[in-house]
């Protein structure tokens, strides 16, 4: 099997998890770019996802020659078989990868997870959406929107554009601690001195594509002392407990309360991905959008 036909397999199996959730509510699009390619109806709330999760960066999304469109940051961007190009790009969508909107949290069994891992299967897509959203399209041109941040003792580098949710989420998680004690046995654990966990500038790991936190929009929380606990699914490659059981006793993972505010403010978990990232929170709304959750 190509890579090629192995990456639409295994979009899928993702399919198949998501297939009774969205039938569920109609309102939510079935997670994945490949299922909808001709479903202009799904592409229109996809481009509405991202205009109710940008506001301030993202208007007039309409429909102009053929396809959808929407313009941020003063650029207009089109679908392009859901690649997301701007207008002068458009016409070479076959050069770029289209992105995967996923379903959150993932859905499936244990064994499920383990083909997952073995087989990665990433949200691709050309770098020109995001890169435009937060004004980075260079490593210069994204270090000057970046901010130095100190999350509960936690010093980063963060996107000034997040800088407000994470005030308010640390707010509400300094008043969720008053009334439960592990979030004080969290905030305790966590790694506060240097390096930062923000901000920086490189591709994630197996593709061409950049990391979010190339933009300041990722951060990863991290305790001083994992004891024996699990975390980010390529730093067990070579170890044969990587296939056992997801839960507290064998990974790291933040209090549920902890994780429920963060998604409130726009931000999604990588525990609840099916390549785990238990230390990590993104700035993602479009994705929570997608898959019903308010989001402030």
């Amino acid at each position: 099997m190509t890579n090629k036909n192995q990456r639409v397999f295994f979009v899928f199996i993702f399919l198949f998890f998501s297939f009774n959730y969205a039938q569920a509510n109609d309102q939510i699009p079935v997670p994945s770019t490949v299922l909808i390619e001709d479903d202009l109806e799904a592409q229109y709330r996809i481009m509405l996802a991202f205009y109710f999760a940008y506001p301030d960066k993202i208007s007039d999304v309409e429909f102009l020659n053929d396809d959808w469109t929407m313009v941020i940051n003063g650029s207009r961007f089109y679908y392009a078989q859901g690649r997301f190009l701007p207008e002068h790009l458009r016409d070479q969508w076959q050069d770029y990868l289209p992105y995967d909107f996923y379903v959150y949290p993932f859905a499936g069994t244990e064994a499920q997870r383990r083909i997952f891992l073995n087989n990665p299967v990433y949200s691709v897509g050309s770098s020109y959406l995001f890169d435009t959203i937060y004004n980075s399209q260079t490593e210069d041109n994204s270090w000057e929107w970046q901010e130095k941040y100190s999350f509960f003792g936690v010093k980063m580098l963060v996107h000034s554009d997040i800088i407000s949710k994470l005030d308010h989420i640390s707010a509400r998680i300094g008043v969720a601690a008053l009334s439960d004690n592990s979030i004080n046995e969290w905030i305790e654990e966590l790694v506060t001195g240097s390096p930062t966990y923000g901000w920086t500038w490189r591709v994630i790991a197996g593709t061409s594509r950049r990391s979010n936190h190339s933009y300041g929009i990722a951060v990863d929380l991290l305790p001083r002392d994992l004891r024996g606990r699990l975390t980010y699914w390529r730093w067990n490659d070579s170890n044969p407990r990587r296939n056992i059981a997801i839960n507290r006793q064998t990974y790291y993972m933040p209090p549920q309360a902890v994780i429920d505010i963060f998604e409130e403010y726009g931000f999604i978990w990588g525990g609840n991905w099916a390549l785990i990232d238990t230390m990590h929170f993104e700035y993602r709304p479009e994705i929570l959008i997608l898959n019903g959750y308010d989001v402030k």
